[in-house]
């Protein structure tokens, strides 16, 4: 009887788990400038993941890190993208951007008119107006054809494109297909279409809430569990999230993600899980499993394959998040002002007005709750007896005990019975001693359970100093972290043998902290790794990179090296902690009973459940050159660059909607170096204060949160040099040369009066011709030193050129002599 009662209550809880799932992984995108307005009903991307959203201003691009905005003559209405190329319909009329390559995107016009739509359909662009569609070739630049709406077909009302075929939807015979310049009956028509969106089958919104899968054409009603969702909250928009996997956004409800295969409602994102409105304009799905909801407050994405799950939206938390714990199939969460326990609503309660104490970014009163999934009606309930700060949870002996300022507490449902009285700093229980090894502000205590309750052994009292972390090696030493000293614990058998003060060299106000790895102890403090020389002392070690950031939360030790969060315990080296990436600030990493998911708290007070065996992509946009700063350089095929018009930067971007810190490039330039740069977020900008003259091949890649990296981009680009070092410059000082040394000998031998004038040109010519050869020479030479080296130089070219200063004007005041002729083409003598 006993072990089918324990199977029966494994299963309630594992069904407890699934049921608490936690909400999905929501990004909140606003342009900076509040003078742009944001507020858009229509969304594309283009094929290099860049999104462009509708407005009334015009058009906002977005790749994930800069905004654009490209002012538009009217309200936009309708894009669509054909490759990089991006068309716009409006009140101004129909139009396209210019190229991306260019040094700033404008609006071209095409078309003149009003027009509320615009597709796509072979080599021409479709737009359409209430009273008429225009084909608009690019190839000729004018229009193909033009179909007229006449009494028959009434206004048209709305453009779809559904399998590369353009349909229309009119005000007397509802949907039509635009087939060979002309319109036919639509091969189906159940309702009024009022979205497609193309995935594993065409995903069709009809305006009476009823949704259809159309392939082949054969369509296929999708039987929704909860039906009464949509019909109550008014569809308005719908994307395919993955093949199984469908997003539809309401009117007054927010979005419903529903399995496709079975119709169950896999989660309902709104108000009270974090969505800003729940009035959504419109949805795009990105092609990376992440879906774009457009509302009053901006743009969120929300990301069903990211492994991280919400559990701070629910409604009765407050105070600042500071631990998290699961225990027996609930959650637990410590706050400064208490703990609490997420718990299933009765279907008898009534639903709760408050949403959460912390105001969200453009959040708004409460709205109405509309009729949820039984599945995500939960709320925290405070625990009784803790009503203060609460640092610490931990499972010991299969109870959880809660750590804090008003002391220890073993809690029991949402009851609290106190096991210590007075603040807490830090609990660790021992496997070697069997003793739960507590740090009060002044000392030191240790307790044995016995029975139900905690009795102190009074082992190590003896140690004064305020301890913040405690840990065990593999050898069964205790290590304590104070602030001056660590100390060690050797035990054998359950006993303690030996305790050891260790000092520290530089002890600070930052909390030591410690970690076993294999036979070796490390401690941490003032941002760098000491090593224990097991001859009681603490020495400086290199081979880790200093910790940029590091605490201990949950008896584990987590640092960050710049790039990513890691940690040495191996009992959570099988999850991605890549992923964790995505939040460069952290305020608690612990894993959870099971130890199969990580508890995360941010530093912007969110509350995830991380989920480390998800396997996904972080990103598949490609990796493309999005400008060049500091010059006015288009970006053509063939990139030239003034030497002399200083510093110019090159700017990379692949396209990532995760967070600004999750990509990072390096880049090699060849013909300038031969190594690789290492890899950093801000190398998207590359800056080059000063490049000589030649030709360049700048070669860039980019590394998602994941490790994935991207192919390598590679942009060719020439340095010119000033004019006065190019070859036509000198070409234009050589017949000058000429010009004044042919001057000079015929001025010379026409008269002897003009003798003087003759020898003060042939000397200024071969100045001239000696400077010209040392700046010729010294160009070549290509030595780019300090000034001195640069002098010697010159005295050597210099002392090179000399005789041929000596020849030049021995040969110029021998011929004005007449000691000798030289002849030329205007000499009359023969």
């Amino acid at each position: 009887m006993r072990p089918l009662f324990c199977l029966l209550a494994l299963y309630l809880t594992s069904h407890f788990l699934q049921a608490q799932t936690g909400a999905y992984y929501l990004s909140h995108f606003t342009p900076p400038d509040d003078r742009i307005d944001f507020r858009s009903r229509f969304i594309m991307q283009d094929d290099q993941g860049e999104l462009y959203f509708a407005n009334r201003q015009g058009i906002l691009e977005f790749d994930g890190k800069n905004w654009n905005e490209v002012f538009v003559p009217g309200a936009v209405h309708a894009v669509a993208t054909k490759g990089t190329e991006v068309y716009l319909a409006g009140v101004a009329g129909g139009g396209k951007l210019n190229r991306k390559f260019e040094a700033q995107r404008t609006y071209i016009p095409l078309v003149e008119g009003n027009f509320i739509g615009v597709g796509i359909q072979g080599d021409l662009v479709l737009f359409l107006a209430s009273d008429q569609l225009i084909a608009f070739s690019p190839q000729t630049n004018q229009a193909s054809w033009t179909l007229k709406a006449d009494n028959s077909y009434g206004t048209f009302l709305e453009m779809f494109t559904i399998n590369d075929a353009i349909y229309l939807r009119t005000s007397n015979r509802g949907l039509q297909k635009v087939q060979d310049q002309k319109l036919a009956a639509a091969e189906f028509s159940p309702a009024n279409l009022i979205f497609a969106s193309p995935g594993k089958n065409v995903l069709l919104g009809m305006d009476d809430n009823r949704v259809f899968t159309w392939n082949k054409n054969q369509m296929q009603e999708l039987v929704l569990k909860d039906s009464t969702f949509l019909s109550k909250n008014m569809l308005v928009a719908g994307a395919w999230v993955n093949d199984n996997l469908i997003a539809l956004g309401t009117l007054r409800g927010g979005v419903i993600f529903i399995n496709a295969t079975t119709g169950e409602t896999e989660q309902v994102v709104d108000y009270f899980n974090g969505l800003p409105d729940n009035e959504v304009y419109t949805i795009l799905d990105d092609g990376n499993d992440g879906v774009w909801v457009s509302h009053e407050y901006g743009f969120t994405r929300i990301a069903p394959q990211v492994p991280f799950r919400s559990f701070d939206h629910f409604p009765g938390l407050t105070g600042n998040l500071l631990c998290a714990q699961t225990f027996n199939g609930s959650v637990f969460v410590g706050t400064t002002l208490g703990l609490f326990e997420l718990v299933e609503i009765t279907s008898s309660a009534e639903p709760v007005a408050a949403v959460t104490s912390r105001v969200r970014r453009g959040a708004q009163p409460a709205l109405p709750k509309p009729e949820l999934p039984k599945q995500v009606r939960y709320e925290y309930k405070r625990i009784a007896g803790i009503e203060s700060k609460v640092t610490q949870l931990t499972i010991v002996n299969n109870k959880l005990i809660a750590t804090g300022v008003n002391g220890l507490f073993e809690v029991e449902g949402l009851t609290s019975k106190p096991i210590v009285t007075g603040a807490v700093r830090t609990i660790f229980f021992s496997p070697s001693l069997k003793q739960l090894i507590v740090s009060t502000a002044q000392q030191i205590k240790t307790y044995q359970q016995v029975g139900a309750n905690w009795q102190e052994t009074m082992l190590l009292d003896s140690i004064r100093e305020p301890i913040s972390h405690i840990f065990e090696d593999r050898l069964e030493n205790v290590w304590l972290c104070g602030k001056a000293y660590i100390y060690k614990i050797e035990t054998v058998d359950g006993d303690i043998t030996d305790l050891e003060s260790i000092a520290i060299n530089n002890p600070s106000r930052d909390e030591t902290v410690g970690l076993a790895y294999g036979n070796e102890v490390y401690m941490a403090a003032s941002g760098q790794f000491s090593i224990y020389d097991h001859k009681s002392a603490f020495i400086k070690f290199d081979s880790l990179p200093g910790p940029r950031k590091y605490f201990a939360s949950g008896g584990y030790f987590w640092f960050n090296d710049g790039t990513r969060w890691r940690t040495v315990d191996s009992r959570v080296q099988s999850l991605k902690l890549e992923w964790l990436g995505m939040f460069p600030n952290l305020r608690y990493l612990a894993p959870d009973q099971g130890g199969n998911n990580l508890w995360v708290i941010t530093a912007s007070n969110e509350l995830y459940r991380f989920s480390g065996t998800v396997a996904g992509t972080a990103t598949t946009y490609p990796l493309y050159l999005r400008e060049i700063r500091g010059q006015e350089i288009s970006l053509a095929e063939q990139i030239e660059v003034e030497q002399h018009e200083g510093a110019i930067i090159f700017e990379f971007i692949q396209p990532a909607y995760l967070g600004l810190n999750a990509t990072q490039y390096r880049y090699q330039v060849k013909g300038l170096n031969t190594q690789w740069s290492p890899w950093s977020q801000a190398n998207n900008e590359i800056a080059f204060s000063y490049l000589p003259p030649g030709k360049y091949q700048l070669q860039v890649q980019s590394r998602d949160l994941l490790g994935n990296e991207s192919k390598i981009e590679q942009i060719v680009f020439k340095v010119l040099p000033p004019y006065w070092k190019r070859w036509w410059f000198y070409a234009l000082e050589f017949s000058v040369f000429s010009l004044l040394v042919a001057l000079s000998l015929r001025i010379g031998r026409a008269n002897a009066r003009y003798r003087f004038i003759s020898q003060i040109l042939s000397l200024l010519t071969i100045v001239m011709l000696v400077q010209f050869l040392q700046t010729a020479i010294s160009s070549l030479i290509g030595i780019k030193t300090s000034p001195v080296i640069e002098f010697i130089i010159q005295v050597f070219v210099a002392l090179a050129i000399f005789p041929v200063e000596i020849f030049a004007r021995d040969s110029m005041m021998k011929y004005v002599e007449g000691k000798y002729r030289i002849r030329r083409i205007w000499d009359k003598e023969k």
